[in-house]
């Protein structure tokens, strides 16, 4: 299950100070029911969350790994990227910061430094900007926290096809 578990302990972290934040928070956690959806997508593996009706999609690389999913109501999305490299971040709410082809997008995070399972450190962005779904979906390469000690590069191939099978997967979910 490639770095998963650590992932869904990581989610029950996770907090947002943006105005996302007003909504309910879609984060999994560790207690959630979640069951594999279909075939892996081009490196992704799409999850079922049968505790709250939605779906995530995870990837690994190098030593890190990516995970991205959407509220059930599909208003809010979130992006969470964890690595076990010494990225040189403290434990607590921050500014992170990825550059996905030029576009510098910020969001506001509660980050984890080297105590998640298996010494992951890393955070989440909580958005409803579709300028972000989009160059998520759509670009190859993402930095995440470009310009400083603990950058480091995350292979988007895939996620296009990956988001569409998490799409199937919610609808799935909702008829069933």
């Amino acid at each position: 299950m490639r770095n998963f578990t650590a992932l869904i302990l990581v989610a029950s972290v996770a907090l947002s100070a943006t105005a996302v934040c007003a909504q309910e928070n879609p984060l999994p956690k560790a207690s959630d029911n979640l069951v594999k959806y279909g075939d892996d997508v081009e490196g992704w593996t799409v999850y079922a969350n049968k505790t709250r009706g939605d779906c995530l999609i995870v990837s690994a690389f190098g030593p890190g790994s990516v995970q991205m999913g959407v509220a059930a109501n599909q208003a809010v999305g979130y992006l969470g990227v964890f690595t076990k490299l010494d990225i040189g971040i403290k434990n607590g709410v921050k500014d992170i910061f990825v550059d996905i082809d030029g576009h510098l997008y910020r969001g506001v995070v509660t980050t984890t430094a080297g105590q998640l399972k298996g010494g992951f450190s890393g955070g989440y962005i909580l958005t409803d900007d579709p300028s972000f779904k989009r160059d998520v979906a759509k670009k190859y390469k993402m930095t995440v926290f470009p310009q400083t000690q603990g950058s480091f590069v995350v292979d988007l191939k895939g996620t296009f096809k990956a988001m569409a099978a998490g799409r199937k997967c919610l609808t799935a979910q909702k008829s069933g």
